[in-house]
């Protein structure tokens, strides 16, 4: 039975070589894809920051 399809977009984005290099060797470690490590990542981070008043926001 095929898997249920979500709605996604494609993200193209150009990272640091040495940022993406500890990114792999965090998938490899945990056994999560790239796509669902960094979309953990952005949302948790995101979480983070929309939970302060607008006052507080700053861009990191």
């Amino acid at each position: 039975m095929p898997r249920e399809k979500r709605d996604t977009t494609v993200l193209n984005i150009k990272i640091a070589t040495p940022t993406y290099k500890r990114l792999s060797e965090f998938c490899d470690e945990s056994g999560l894809t790239k796509t669902l490590a960094v979309e953990r990542f952005l949302n948790k981070c995101l979480e983070e920051y929309f939970k302060k008043p607008e006052s507080e926001r700053k861009i990191i």
